[in-house]
């Protein structure tokens, strides 16, 4: 038995030592005593890749790589195997989360936090450290006791007893029947004196630079049992028994480990350690390069405290670089472009270079992505989580939808997991290329009927038992206020329904399996197997066998593992439920809960799919030998040295409290901080060749970082070195030369040249370089096309081309039938028509009333009510409140079913909501009738539709290109009044909102609707109404239910006439006293301010400024001027015109509330997008200019 130290400073040969030994052995003698190599888990596949790599071996069937569970296994087996079933970190997990809930009502603290995101895996990881430190739950027990008396807070003390009692329960629950992963140290230091394995095996301990107090007492076992045990440190000096190195010193880790080890040698009474000392005049690693020699042996020095500045007369490129990148993705691209140039230029191996960081979150999805553009082979030395994968999505979104009566958003999301997919899928066998084509178009043909199922489950609120009944879904789309009968409708969608259908059962009936199983089962075995059940029936293995097997043929061998391992872990945590709490009961949430742990805590580590791949990990963890070149990512203040965080479950003061009162833990945050130190120097100290280290001026959203103090440590120490700052693309005023390392990958390249062009397309002159670069592209077959397409962009302006003739004509005919509200589209944004109405793109539908909805159903509201008044020949005027607010009521239950495929009958906050739009329907009754008491004009027709065989005909314009346009619609309300020599019409529209007539939009062309349909029912009177007609003027209703808030009490007839001012029709009416006196006698008894029109009547009959009003020979002239506003739209939209010009007049413009802003791209700040401005004017302005335009003069009035 022989116990050695090995120690010295990072680079100095220990391993190599090691090595060189366990070599040296296998020559002499390949068969024999077990050699065993014991290093950390990460390191494992490392360290046997050297052992296999060694030369001149005839055999190693005697050497072994273990770390200390593969250890405590292959001991174990020995020993007859292991009665108690293991348990990993997803059962334990498993196991606390139950208990939690269990132990509620008995815990004090934790009672209202314990289900907070995150608690069990702090809570997991402080059981773990009591483990690992021998803390037993008696011992935690004693601690407490001894706190009791101290100066402890009584949140500290509530947490402990929560704690301890969690922790009794927790080995109470393992004990016996389990094995937990922490427990198997404890089990090896008892077995290793009865290990015949043990006593014949000589041990190397290389890579840790700590021991845990289980492992001590393996590594004590070890001592006495074995032929032999080797322990290397990172050490500049040994330490003896009762030695502690100075706090503050770099190696405190290593020389606090030595310390406890010779402690324990002496307790054991095992006999004094020989102590190798590895002290070369030149470190072995460093033999090539003197600057990282010198930065290894000077790291943790000051300079003026007997150190000098290195400085160095060679010419060669410096060993060490520091970079400052202007973000974190440049300081990526940078160190991609860098390794490129190592490998291309050097001649280093993908395997040479290591990327280290500290903080891998912030990094990891950018290295991902980056290395992949670049070409880059690289392995993540990092355990993965599995919760992203979309079979987790899958059990968590089907337990959801059962356990929450499937809503949609549930359904939907284990919809998109593909998992319920037709499985096999309908491809002919082929060869692999081409079968993975056929799988890839089957698989987007699925999606799409999917998304049609989707679109319909939105657009008509499809929940809970419309999934599960046998009847089929027969809704229409189709179906609004307006279709009585839906048999035509039913007949053309008839088809579409029956697919619907089929693929609603498709993806419904494993799931409604599901849900009879789980209605069935109660105890968690029972739930399991239901659950094993669905990834059965929807041939889950296969498919992630498929898709691993895919992922291979695409070059994505570590996706392939991760499919491929996945359904083992997944059925693993299935089989730990089942074995730790089968036959317990547990409710359907509860379970889906644990699932959802189970899940969470799934970490898999995959082994690197190819040897020659660039290694990325993190600065504590990564253990690797032979790496050349090093580049430390995120040199960062804050981030190197790392802020430590607390573990979430006691604080750090509360941590420091019970160190001091003798409970074993591991060091607390101000230690950890200290021990960064160490950490840095042996990351610093990887390479042997190259070390670039790097950090960013600013992160995503721009905001400034600063360097980390070891920057500054590395400018005085070699002030000779000077920093690189790395942009993220080429800059105009670099030298040609500086653009060079930019030329790294033709992806990236393409990019950047694509920039240097629009930068010389601006007048700006760019390297030769690029041209050069232009031309090796052209030169290129497979790149020649996607310079094209990069050409083309950079001469792309955000402009559409008017349509050829005969596009238009295919699109819009030779007659073109329109609505107005389609004319007011045109005028605000002719591509916004073009897509409506050309492309006929239309928004998904979704299942919630909107505006447009209601608005829907006030016009057919009012429309029905007065309908049925006029069958009826009741007077609107004399009706009472209440007789309005009855009608209104069966009115609103008619058509309530016939509103977004009955949304108002769907549930009780839309029952609330049909309530409050019934009042507000009465109340809009119950004043139009004050409107028929104060007037003497009278519903002539409601819902009046003109056009071809309609009610009306339409107004027809010959184009001048030789298009018929017919304006086609539907007027709201016409009413009339019988006048001295003709009859009286106004057009009255019901709006949800406030409007008005601005003359300035209808200038523009943004407001013709209401003058329009004035036109068609003046224009149509003779033949209508067998008699001419005079217009009486257009006015909006707002239909609403306004509340009124006074600051003083007021009467109810004050509250009356402030209300209807509330209901204040605006429009545009005749200027003629006796026409307004028909709509308000009040006005015509006494004069002043009407309170139901936009009217004030001076005493001399004279009206105000404000009054809405205009003269005959006025309402003439635009009556011309409107045909004329369309007859020029309707000639725009034949010619084709789709231009993307929205307008914007003030602070309104037509990209508000246009569903179509993601397909034309506008944006003012792009080249070439410019708003279409329009000028606000006052009406005395319009006016004049429609006049002027009406006797020919198409000049402006000064100022317009």
């Amino acid at each position: 038995m022989s116990i050695r130290f090995v120690i010295g400073r990072a680079g100095h040969g220990k391993t190599r030592y090691c090595l060189d030994e366990i070599r040296n052995s296998l020559k002499q003698k390949p068969e024999g005593d077990p050699l065993i190599y014991l290093v950390p888990d990460q390191a494992t596949f490392q360290a046997e890749l050297e052992l296999v790599s060694s030369d001149n071996l005839s055999g190693m069937i005697r050497a072994q790589v273990l770390s200390f569970h593969r250890l405590a296994w292959r001991v174990m087996q020995e020993e007859g195997g292991i009665a108690r079933l293991p348990v990993d970190e997803t059962g334990k997990k498993l196991l606390l989360h139950k208990l939690l809930h269990e132990q509620e009502k008995q815990l004090v603290y934790f009672q209202s936090t314990y289900e907070q995101l995150g608690f069990v895996d702090h809570l997991n990881r402080l059981f773990t450290e009591w483990k690992r430190y021998c803390v037993t739950p008696e011992e935690l027990g004693e601690y407490i006791g001894r706190l009791d008396g101290q100066n402890s807070s009584l949140v500290l003390q509530q947490k402990l007893q929560d704690l301890h009692h969690l922790y009794g329960a927790f080995e109470s629950r393992l004990s016996g029947e389990y094995l937990d992963g922490e427990d198997t140290l404890s089990l090896l230091a008892e077995q290793i004196p009865q290990s015949s394995f043990i006593r014949s095996a000589t041990f190397w301990m290389d890579g840790f630079h700590g021991f845990t107090p289980q492992e001590l007492r393996v590594v004590e076992a070890l001592m006495k049992t074995s032929r032999g045990v080797t322990v290397t440190l990172i050490l500049d000096r040994p330490y003896y028994a009762g030695e502690r190195p100075d706090e503050l010193d770099l190696f405190y880790p290593t020389g606090k480990t030595m310390s406890s080890l010779q402690e324990l040698l002496d307790q054991a009474n095992i006999g004094p350690a020989e102590l190798i000392h590895l002290q070369p005049k030149k470190a072995p690693r460093y033999e090539h390069t003197t600057m990282l020699a010198y930065l290894e042996q000077h790291y943790d020095k000051r300079i003026g405290i007997g150190v000098c500045t290195y400085s160095s007369d060679e010419d060669k490129e410096s060993p060490l670089q520091i970079r400052a990148a202007v973000n974190r993705r440049a300081e990526v691209e940078g160190t991609a472009r860098e390794i490129l140039h190592l490998v291309r230029e050097q001649g280093a191996r993908w395997r040479d270079v290591a990327v280290l960081v500290r903080n891998m979150e912030e990094y990891r999805e950018l290295i991902a992505t980056t290395f992949s553009d670049y070409g880059i082979p690289h392995f993540f030395d990092q355990k993965r989580s599995v919760f992203h994968h979309p079979l987790s999505e899958y059990l968590r979104s089907a337990l959801e939808v059962i356990s929450r009566n499937w809503r949609y958003e549930a359904v939907f999301r284990c919809v998109k997991t593909d998992f319920l997919l037709p499985w096999p899928l309908p491809v002919e066998p082929d060869s692999e290329g081409e079968k993975l084509l056929k799988e890839r178009e089957a698989i987007r043909e699925q999606r799409r009927l999917l998304d049609r199922l989707e679109n319909y489950a939105l657009a008509f609120g499809i929940q809970g038992r419309d999934w599960t009944e046998t009847k089929p879904w027969d809704k229409l789309f189709k179906v609004s206020l307006e279709d009585e009968d839906s048999e035509v409708v039913k007949q053309r969608e008839s088809r579409e329904l029956e697919q619907l259908n089929r693929t609603r059962n498709q993806i419904a009936e494993p799931l409604l399996a599901l849900q009879k199983r789980m209605a069935r089962a109660k105890t968690v075995k029972q739930r399991c197997e239901a659950l094993y059940r669905l990834l059965l029936d929807t041939h889950v293995p296969e498919r992630l066998e498929s898709w691993s097997m895919n992922c291979v043929l695409e070059g994505k061998p570590e996706k392939a593992r991760e499919h491929a391992q996945l359904w083992d872990s997944v059925i693993q945590m299935l089989d730990q439920m089942v074995e730790m709490m089968g036959e317990e009961v547990l409710s359907l949430d509860l379970f889906a809960k644990l699932v959802d742990t189970g899940l969470e805590s799934i970490q898999m580590g995959l082994v690197p799919p190819s040897l020659d791949q660039v290694l990325v990990g993190s600065m504590d963890r990564t253990r690797s030998t032979r790496i050349k070149y090093a580049v430390v990512l995120g040199v960062n203040e804050g981030v190197i040295p790392a802020a430590v965080p607390e573990d979430g479950v006691l604080t750090e003061p509360e941590r420091e409290l019970l160190l001091d009162s003798g409970v074993p833990m591991a060091d607390g945050g101000r230690r950890k901080l200290l021990d960064e130190q160490f950490i840095i120097y042996s990351a610093l100290s990887v390479p042997s060749e190259k070390l670039i280290l790097s950090y960013a001026l600013a992160d995503e959203e721009g905001k400034s970082l600063l360097p980390s103090e070891l920057v500054k440590q590395l400018r005085n120490l070699f002030p000779d070195v000077k920093e690189e700052l790395v942009l993220t693309e080429p800059g105009v005023l670099m030298d040609s030369a500086e653009h060079l390392p930019f030329l790294a990958h033709p992806e990236r390249v393409l990019s950047y040249l694509a920039v240097q062009l629009k930068q010389w397309m601006r007048g700006t002159a760019i390297a030769s370089i690029w041209w050069e670069v232009y031309n090796w592209f052209a030169r290129q077959p497979e790149w020649r096309r996607r310079l094209s397409v990069m050409a083309d962009s950079l001469l792309f302006t955000n402009k559409e081309q008017k349509l050829p003739e005969s596009t238009s004509r295919l699109l819009y005919g030779q007659k073109l039938r329109a609505s107005v509200s389609r004319m007011e589209r045109y005028a605000a944004c002719p591509f916004s028509h073009f897509a409506s109405y050309g492309l006929r793109l239309q928004e998904r539908k979704i299942y919630r009333l909107e505006a447009p909805d209601i608005g829907q159903l006030f016009h057919a509201a009012l429309s029905q009510f007065a309908n049925q008044l006029r069958t009826e020949q009741v007077e609107w005027a004399g009706l009472t409140p209440e007789e309005c607010g009855r009608r209104s009521s069966l009115v609103m239950d008619q058509l309530a079913p016939r509103l977004q495929g009955e949304i108002l009958l769907s549930s009780k906050r839309y029952h609330y909501i049909a309530s409050k739009l019934k009042q507000v329907v009465t109340k809009a009754a119950v004043v139009l009738g004050e409107h028929a008491k104060r007037g003497e004009f009278k519903p002539l027709g409601m819902e009046i539709d003109f056009g071809p065989g309609k009610d009306l005909p339409p107004l027809v314009f010959q184009l001048d290109n030789g298009c018929t346009m017919e304006i086609i619609g539907r007027i709201d309300r016409v009413d009339q009044a019988e006048g001295s020599e003709e009859l009286l019409l106004r057009v009255i529209d019901y709006k949800s909102s406030a409007a008005s007539l601005n003359l300035a939009e209808v200038y523009y062309g943004l407001s013709l609707q209401m003058l329009t349909y004035l036109d068609v029912i003046i224009t149509h009177a003779k033949t209508w109404l067998g008699i001419p007609a005079t217009p009486a003027g257009v006015l909006y209703f707002h239909v609403h239910n306004p509340i009124l808030q006074q600051k003083n009490r007021i009467t109810s007839q004050d509250a009356q006439k402030e209300l209807m001012k509330r209901f204040k029709m605006r429009g545009l009416l005749m200027a003629d006293p006796q026409i307004i006196g028909k709509m308000d006698h009040v006005l015509k008894e006494k004069n002043g301010h009407s309170e139901l029109l936009p009217v004030a009547m001076k005493a001399d009959g004279s009206f105000y400024k404000s009054s809405a009003v205009a003269t005959e020979n006025q309402w003439s002239t635009l009556r011309e001027f409107v045909r004329g506003k369309v007859d020029q739209i309707g000639t725009g939209i034949t010619e084709g015109a789709v231009d993307i010009a929205p307008y914007r007049m003030g602070t309104q413009h037509a990209c508000q509330f246009c569903p179509y802003k993601s397909v034309c791209q506008f944006d003012p700040l792009f080249e070439g997008n410019e708003y279409h401005v329009l000028k606000p004017a006052s009406k005395e302005k319009i006016w004049r200019i429609i006049e002027m335009e009406g006797e020919g003069n198409h000049g402006k009035p000064d100022g317009f």
